[in-house]
């Protein structure tokens, strides 16, 4: 009895404790809980307080994580779900009926400045997760809807921005840290610096670990967009006449266009109107436009910089910067052919420009502080070398990942999350016994079943860069029986790994790809990627019984190579898989898919700087697979050789010319594995020459 009176007195004092703090301050204290293995305290946390927005937007943020970190359909829906409820508490703050009474001269005090511009941020960020969780159908519809959701996001950035931006001016002026001075190590490598707003180049300071902090550049980037030739991402963010834009008219010139496609405006009008006319008809329709649609509000009296302090716009303007950078991080990925779209919707990414605003974001005190430096860890670590934007150097943002690291090290240093990045610098680096005790670390201390999941994951394919395909086959095993995410992709990896083995005997696993498929078959790239493998692989027991081991293999190099993973590899394995490769015999079949093995051979070249081997081995592959055609099953093969050989010509004057024909005609290859991540890489490769 005592006990619980004693009990329920320490929650009373811990309530009456959390009154007095700030919501946004209990949230980040929540999403620092789930960080740190306390998933459980920071769940009972969050939804001790429905009626509060930050805290709903933090729990939203923390069900975000989990289903990007499952991909399973329960936590999903249940993100998606979350998502869409902190959008209509947002929507019922800023939506069209108070719009009105702001319009009109009705303003409730009871909202103050900070709250209505905090909620504009929620409500945007939302969107982008909503956006990225669309995405993740990885369909025509989606595609669609995820970048409708992404343009009313990008209109709530642009309106919410604007407001912060010129309070921040006025508030806290010049000083030592203006939004956002922080750009980090660009995509090829390289620090560079940024223009600024009055087209003066910006001084770079010497890079720090990887990347370069305090170089000044504006935000107001967000506003306006321009697509140069010369931008080495895909889209581009301009900060000049942000001011004419908002000024003049809320709606950009890309979104007239789209407002005249979409309502059917008769070319008449826009070809004969007087342009005083037409502006006239925007300033109107403007109005209607964002606060029917976007839900924003322009309000009719002067923002007086005395309702806000110097700390709340500081932190304002941190939370503004995090959303707005991993929107544009997010963008700046997508293959060309969505490209269009963006376009299409009025915005565009630039990857330096999301990086920088990421960097400003986790040096604020904001709740999305430790999201920022996640952002980075995730963009660093897995999404640099999965794309491979630096080429085969999967070591090109491993100093900006450790530094990231070193710098939480205090207060994250037993997260299993942070002990995961910790394992996948090191598995990058090649040092792959200490990449395996971080994600064993990892699991240990995760609270979470989602976390656990994600360490073993790793620790799998760090049994397969060691060759280990036993140790690779026990795990993936685990995993397929564990994991709701795709028991077709992990029964995959077993099968292959048992195949590899010497003597293996056991094709229980190879047997079960085919039928594995058959259960949650969504129809999307990884099980359109694991249908075509299963046409590959026999399932009758003679038939499978006479398959060399180096067949199995062989798939396991392709795992490697398409995951980018071959130049993580010791030289010794390197040398294990090129005598693989050398021995294989033309015929039918000795490998799995026709120049597989030249493929990979050339590769292990390369990585092994052994360049002029490495231009004659794709040679080889192409010139054997010259009949196939361009829709077969296997044309991936054809189509990374080209893009393979086309780095390698592209390196020489005497070559270039060459290369650049090869890569303009990687598009001859259409509906094949890996297809937007190779385009993506084209794409980048193309704007450089």
């Amino acid at each position: 009895m005592a006990t619980a009176i004693n009990e329920q007195e320490g929650r009373n004092v811990e309530n009456n404790e959390e009154k007095e703090v700030p919501d946004w301050m209990l949230a980040k204290r929540g999403l620092k809980m789930l960080i740190n293995n306390n998933a459980k305290d920071a769940q009972e946390l969050f939804t001790r307080y429905p009626d509060s927005l930050p805290m709903c937007a933090g729990y939203s943020f923390a069900a975000f994580m989990d289903a990007l970190m499952t991909f399973e359909d329960d936590k999903l829906n249940l993100a998606t779900s979350v998502l869409k409820e902190v959008e209509r508490k947002c929507t019922s703050e800023t939506g069209w009926f108070k719009s009105v009474k702001r319009v009109f001269g009705s303003n409730d005090n009871n909202i103050s400045i900070a709250e209505t511009l905090e909620t504009q941020i929620i409500l945007a960020d939302s969107q982008v997760c909503l956006a990225i969780l669309t995405f993740l159908q990885q369909d025509i519809s989606g595609y669609f809807k995820g970048g409708w959701v992404l343009r009313k996001a990008w209109k709530v950035y642009q309106s919410a921005y604007h407001e912060i931006l010129q309070l921040y001016k006025e508030i806290v002026g010049a000083s030592d840290k203006q939004p956002p001075e922080v750009i980090a190590e660009p995509p090829d490598g390289t620090p560079e610096s940024v223009d600024s707003p009055t087209g003066s180049v910006s001084r770079c300071e010497p890079p720090l670990n990887g990347y370069t902090k305090k170089i000044p550049y504006s935000h107001s980037a967000i506003l306006t967009h321009h697509t140069s030739q010369n931008e080495p991402t895909s889209g581009t963010s301009t900060p000049n006449s942000m001011k004419n834009n908002c000024s003049r008219s809320s709606i950009d010139a890309s979104t007239l266009s789209f407002l005249k496609k979409s309502f059917s405006v008769n070319s008449a009008l826009s070809k004969h109107t007087h342009k005083t006319d037409w502006s006239s008809f925007t300033s109107s329709l403007s109005l209607a436009y964002l606060t029917s649609t976007f839900h924003l509000f322009t309000p009719t009296d002067k923002v007086r910089a005395s309702q806000i302090d110097k700390a709340t716009i500081e932190r304002l303007m941190a939370a503004v910067s995090f959303g707005y950078g991993l929107f544009q991080l997010g963008i700046s990925l997508l293959p060309p052919s969505l490209l269009k779209l963006t376009n299409f919707l009025g915005f565009g990414g630039n990857r330096q420009n999301g990086i920088s605003c990421l960097m400003y974001a986790r040096e604020g005190i904001d709740m999305r502080a430790p999201l920022a430096t996640l952002s980075l860890l995730w963009y660093h670590t897995i999404v640099r070398p999965f794309y491979a934007l630096d080429g085969s150097n999967v070591q090109a943002g491993v100093n900006a990942a450790t530094q990231l690291l070193n710098e939480s090290e205090t207060e994250y240093g037993e997260s299993a999350l942070f002990l995961f990045f910790k394992g996948r610098v090191n598995r990058l680096k090649s040092d792959i016994p200490t990449a395996l005790k971080s994600f064993q670390s990892s699991v240990d201390n995760a609270a979470q079943r989602e976390i656990k999941i994600l360490a073993l994951h790793e620790v799998g394919w760090c049994h397969l860069i060691q060759l280990d395909y036993c140790s690779a086959d026990s795990t993936f095993t685990y995993l397929k029986s564990w994991s709701r995410w795709s028991r077709a992709f992990y029964n995959y990896l077993a099968a292959i790994c048992c195949g590899s083995c010497e003597n293996a005997t056991n094709y229980t696993n190879i047997k079960e790809i085919k039928t594995s498929l058959g259960n949650g078959y969504r129809n999307n790239q990884l099980d359109e990627f694991l249908a075509r493998r299963a046409k590959c692989c026999p399932s009758d027991d003679d038939e499978l019984s006479k398959l060399p081991s180096s067949f199995w293999r062989l798939l396991v190099y392709e795992m490697l190579y398409l995951w980018n993973a071959l130049p993580s590899c010791s030289v010794e394995n390197l040398d294990n898989i090129k005598k693989d490769c050398e021995k294989i015999p033309e015929g039918k079949n000795c490998e799995p898919m026709l120049g597989l093995s030249k493929l990979i051979l050339g590769c292990c070249y390369c990585t092994e700087k052994e360049y002029s081997r490495g231009i004659e081995t794709f040679r080889l592959c192409l010139e054997q697979r010259k009949n196939v055609a361009n829709n077969a099953a296997d044309i991936h093969i054809s189509a990374f050789t080209q893009y393979e050989l086309a780095t390698l010509l592209i390196k020489t004057n005497e070559t270039k010319a060459e290369g650049k024909v090869l890569l303009q005609n990687i598009s001859q290859y259409k509906d094949y594995d890996f297809e937007h991540r190779l385009n993506v890489r084209v794409h980048s490769l193309l704007k450089h020459l």
